[in-house]
């Protein structure tokens, strides 16, 4: 997670509800090491640790767990007293009828209801004032905290069957094949997730112990932050992060450890909508983003170090992957 980026639409997002709720966002920004100029490019990106010390900040000005985005505030420490709740039940299904509970009980900002059907359940949620959350941050928050804590609590990655949106597809949506690894539908009835019925009835694994590390890592792990699912996509980033000094295997050899051919595992990425170019892309430009911040490498060295064997070339990438040059982030990250 340390040198993976985010897009800077999340950071506009909590930016305008910090504005909407009578606070200045630019000591917030300066706090959290997050240029202005920067903020300002909903298409630029900065790194993870920066905006979850944006988040944090943001959560505890505002004293709500929903950021802003709800009338009334959830106050913060709901979620301390929701996962005692939830790791007292036996099995996921009463931990997560407890919890629907508990939220309905202390907030009005959405409606929530597990619905079985069949070998199918999904969890259906419909936002009260959705004008307070006009970038959808809200939703995202909703799907991916549930979500991730269900996984949470049986030690398991539940696989997600399909997730609905109850609105268009946004200008970020190619950050959701990464938060929500299935079949997405949009323009739907409601925001849902669904799963099979089987993960109902596994037992709670998580105790006050885990608990208190899990909340002290929140909301990072429960926000934006993408589960690993069984995609290619996933296995071969994770085959490429595992190799020392960010080093970048051939495909052939990338093929071979999974036992396929070639052409098989280029048909398995297309039926994902990725390619390999596209998955070393984004290791290198958040690799490129880490040390840029850090300020301990030349560009050159960093062009270098993420595979590339002239600057001239690295920078043409990263501008397409940023809009700005190397120079001109680093120079707006030694500003802040």
């Amino acid at each position: 997670m340390e040198k993976t980026t985010i897009l800077c639409h999340y950071v506009q997002a909590l930016m305008k509800s910090i504005k909407r709720n009578g606070h200045d966002p630019l000591p917030i920004l300066q706090y959290a090491g997050i240029p202005l100029e920067v903020a300002n490019d909903a298409n630029a990106r900065v790194p993870y640790r920066h905006f979850i010390k944006l988040l944090r900040k943001c959560m505890a000005i505002l004293q709500d767990e929903y950021l802003g985005l709800v009338e009334p505030a959830v106050p913060t420490g709901s979620f301390y007293f929701a996962g005692h709740l939830l790791i007292g039940a036996p099995n996921l299904k009463k931990a997560l009828h407890l919890g629907i509970g508990y939220y309905q009980h202390i907030s009005n900002a959405y409606d929530l209801k597990l619905v079985e059907d069949g070998d199918i359940v999904r969890l259906e949620a419909k936002i009260i004032k959705p004008e307070l959350d006009p970038d959808h941050l809200l939703a995202e928050f909703i799907l991916t905290g549930w979500h991730r804590t269900a996984c949470w609590l049986i030690s398991k990655n539940i696989i997600l069957k399909e997730v609905n949106f109850n609105y268009a597809p946004p200008e970020h949506e190619s950050e959701y094949r990464y938060l929500f690894p299935c079949p997405r539908n949009y323009d739907q009835p409601c925001l849902s997730l669904s799963f099979s019925a089987e993960y109902l009835s596994l037992p709670i694994t998580q105790n006050s112990s885990t608990l208190v590390d899990y909340i002290r890592k929140s909301p990072e792990n429960i926000l934006l932050n993408p589960v690993e699912d069984d995609s290619y996509s996933t296995k071969i980033r994770l085959e490429i992060e595992a190799c020392e000094n960010n080093s970048f295997p051939t495909f052939e050899v990338i093929a071979e450890k999974f036992f396929m051919t070639p052409k098989t595992l280029r048909k398995k990425l297309k039926s994902e909508g990725v390619t390999y170019q596209k998955i070393k892309d984004i290791i290198r430009r958040d690799i490129a983003i880490y040390h840029l911040t850090q300020h301990k490498w030349s560009i050159s060295e960093i062009a270098i170090k993420i595979g590339f064997s002239e600057p001239g070339a690295f920078i043409r990438a990263f501008k397409g992957w940023t809009g700005v040059t190397p120079r001109a982030y680093r120079e707006s990250d030694s500003d802040s």
